[in-house]
């Protein structure tokens, strides 16, 4: 008996050895190495990473070579911004002549009979997955002017940003449009970008060749680095170099990083295992909580933001603004991995959440080609939206110092 199962055992052994090497070697076959020599198999890049030195080199040089035909330009306070007077997605994106989203220009010093309201976000708030006329920008003024309010919203929102390039937006260039509200759309991904400098090592493929300011937390306050921003001209000789960069210590997605030590470098097998494990991995709370770097610097950045905008005698207002997948995580029964920062926010400022009203719409209705919202989705955000600042506004809760008498902004039946 004993024989036999030891036989038996070792045949079972010997054939998981056989299953393994044959896997093993069809992954080595069957995946392909890129112009730097880093291994991909079936769309995953597979440790150790490599610093795509030659595919950054080819994009950023296109990028030049093409930028008079661009529409995302460099700008050494933000990274990056639109081209005014520019046309985006096949003509349904309208960039006006003060590089922002909107069919016509806008005067700086806002209409004395209406209430001048100014997003600032990413791509969720410039709606990269509808047309101009159902951008929720556009939707919350239709529902307010329809709601008695006299207003019009001016879109600051810009694809790819962080929140520190929101404020930053705000302060380069919203804070001269004088708006009377401002709206920072909260995307909880943002929180990921703010600790990212270079856009290539934090998404491959992702068409914005470019950089990005960083700011540091700190207990004396916040500290901004990068800035003004390195330019595309000087990016790959950047990049040659990185490890000796003052920059890369900061960079939180600078692959090789976390895995000179891995032990897994010698098999491609555990290293797909490896990494099937972390694209499935749950977000970590620890990762955007109190005490985190993530969760701080986010806290820190939305603060300078409402302190400059409440200067200027603005009201300050945060929508939230969820992607699909954390829509889904929390239609499925998941905790939010924010909660700490949209706790602060409820507590300390105008809050607007969405995730329960866009929740009530089928998956399909809020996650466009691209996974933005799609017009059901920007009619909700921009209906939800527009009550709440329809009731802020004729019951007094809005700080509007333009508008003492709040009836210079009502519209007669």
């Amino acid at each position: 008996m004993i024989k036999r199962l030891s036989v038996n055992l070792l045949i079972v052994c010997v054939s998981i050895g056989i299953a393994v090497l044959l896997m093993e070697s069809f992954i080595r076959s069957s995946g392909d190495s890129d112009a730097d020599g880093q291994f991909s198999f079936i769309g995953f890049k597979l440790e150790p990473y490599v610093l795509p030195v030659n595919v950054m080199r080819a994009s950023i040089e296109s990028y030049v070579a093409n930028r008079d035909a661009v529409t995302i330009v460099y700008d050494p306070v933000t990274g990056w911004t639109y081209r005014p007077n520019s046309i985006r997605h096949n003509g349904t994106f309208t960039i006006n002549g003060g590089g922002f989203r909107a069919t016509r220009d806008y005067s700086p010093r806002p209409p004395a009979d209406t209430l001048r309201i100014a997003l600032f976000g990413d791509s969720f708030t410039a709606d990269d997955d509808v047309d101009d006329a159902h951008a929720w920008a556009n939707q919350l003024e239709l529902a307010l002017n329809q709601a008695g309010v006299r207003a019009e919203v001016l879109n600051f929102g810009v694809g790819g940003y962080g929140m520190d390039q929101a404020f930053l937006r705000w302060q380069n260039v919203g804070r001269g449009y004088q708006p009377d509200i401002v709206i920072f759309g909260f995307q909880p991904e943002n929180l990921d970008r703010n600790v990212n400098i270079f856009r290539h090592l934090y998404i491959d493929g992702f068409g914005i060749p470019l950089a990005k300011p960083r700011f540091l937390w700190r207990d004396s306050g916040l500290e901004l680095i990068n800035s003004p921003v390195v330019p595309p001209e000087q990016l790959i000789a950047t990049f040659e170099s990185f490890a000796s960069h003052p920059l890369a210590r900061y960079e939180a997605y600078y692959p090789g990083r976390d895995t000179a030590d891995s032990w897994w470098f010698g098999s491609r097998l555990i290293a797909f295992i490896h990494e099937l494990m972390k694209q499935n991995a749950p977000l970590d709370a620890n990762n955007y909580g109190p005490g985190s770097e993530r969760g701080e610097l986010g806290k820190a950045i939305v603060d300078a933001f409402a302190e400059d905008v409440m200067a200027t005698g603005a009201e300050f207002v945060i929508a939230h603004l969820p992607i699909w997948q954390h829509l889904a995580h929390l239609q499925g029964g998941g905790e939010s991995p924010f909660a700490f920062l949209q706790d602060y926010f409820a507590a300390t400022y105008h809050y607007v959440p969405l995730e329960g009203h866009l929740g009530e719409l089928p998956i399909d209705q809020y996650r466009g080609p691209t996974g933005h919202y799609l017009s059901e989705a920007t009619l909700v955000v921009g209906q939800v939206i527009a009550s709440e600042i329809e009731t802020c506004v004729r019951q007094g809760g809005c700080r509007l110092s333009r508008f003492p008498d709040r009836s210079a902004i009502e519209m007669s039946e």
